[in-house]
């Protein structure tokens, strides 16, 4: 093989490379622009937008959502909700954001021994806290 073909492939990797990790730092970058204008718990989700928002909840209402506003996406990318309880983690969604703004939502299902404190983190796609809210199970 010549030199000059060497050179070839040798830079061909290297654009190639820098390729795939500037489409890394673009999702990366524009996920760190994003901004929580509103995250609350709530009974229910009509519409896109949340019902009975509150920061307590009994088990008997059977499920609660998680509900997130996001503006500032450029480009489509995700979030997570990472639901805590007792300070455990206990579930992770990841959601995608198609643009701005964006509205959202996971939900949990409550079970008779879910009672106490709850939160749930609402993370970039690089794992950047935007957001979190707290709130009550009660019996």
């Amino acid at each position: 093989m010549n030199v000059r073909l060497v050179r070839f492939h040798f830079s061909a990797a290297v654009v190639a490379v820098m390729v795939i990790l500037s489409s890394g730092s673009v999702k990366q970058a524009d996920a760190q622009g994003l901004t929580v204008e509103q995250t609350v718990i709530c009974k229910n989700v009509v519409n896109r937008v949340p019902v009975d928002a509150g920061n307590s909840f009994a088990t008997s209402v059977g499920k609660i959502f998680c509900f997130t506003k996001i503006v500032g996406a450029r480009h489509p990318t995700e979030i997570t909700h990472v639901w805590y309880f007792d300070g455990t983690e206990r579930d992770r969604v990841t959601l995608s954001v198609g643009g701005s703004p964006w509205r959202t939502y996971s939900s949990k299902r409550l079970r008779p021994n879910d009672v106490g404190p709850w939160h749930v983190d609402v993370l970039d796609a690089g794992a950047n806290m935007l957001d979190r809210v707290a709130f009550n199970v009660v019996p």
